[in-house]
């Protein structure tokens, strides 16, 4: 993808012009849209289709991420302490070693992601999906497992185990 198509992309995000990032992902559906080290913090960037976007060490805390489509994106080493995440579609993204601290994820759909060493305390659990989802030693001190979904995931070195 071209420099200029990639600044298009993210000026869109940034700005909070969803329909029309959204349109114009669908325009871009082949292009391989990377928004590495951005902020995001306190940005609505709810229902956007994010889907295999690379977002590595960004910053969403205090972001709204609501039914979001994050269908194998790469978020390793980033911020969502905060954030909505609620019924966001998360399934196979790779979110090593991110902060998903005091988090609503309620309805949120992690199935087959890597979440190894991220650290979820005090986040918001409602008919979480954690289907085989890698969750080795990630932090989910404190959190009810009974208000999630971890068929055949990998607890090891959590609470959870």
């Amino acid at each position: 993808m071209s420099e200029s198509k990639q600044a298009e992309g993210l000026l869109l995000l940034q700005n909070e012009h969803i329909d029309k990032f959204n349109q114009w992902r669908l325009k871009n559906l082949n292009a391989k849209l990377k928004c590495d080290g951005n902020d995001f913090s306190n940005k609505d960037i709810s229902n956007a289709f994010l889907n295999g976007v690379t977002f590595i060490n960004c910053n969403f805390s205090n972001s709204k991420l609501r039914t979001t489509n994050l269908v194998q994106s790469i978020l390793m080493n980033s911020n969502f302490n905060g954030a909505d995440l609620s019924n966001a579609i998360m399934m196979f993204a790779d979110l090593k070693n991110s902060i998903l601290t005091k988090s609503n994820l309620d309805n949120t759909n992690f199935m087959g992601s890597d979440l190894q060493r991220s650290d979820l305390r005090e986040s918001i659990l409602n008919k979480t999906i954690f289907v085989e989802a890698n969750l080795i030693d990630a932090n989910t001190y404190g959190l009810d497992k009974n208000r999630a979904f971890l068929k055949f995931s990998k607890l090891k070195g959590t609470t959870w185990e």
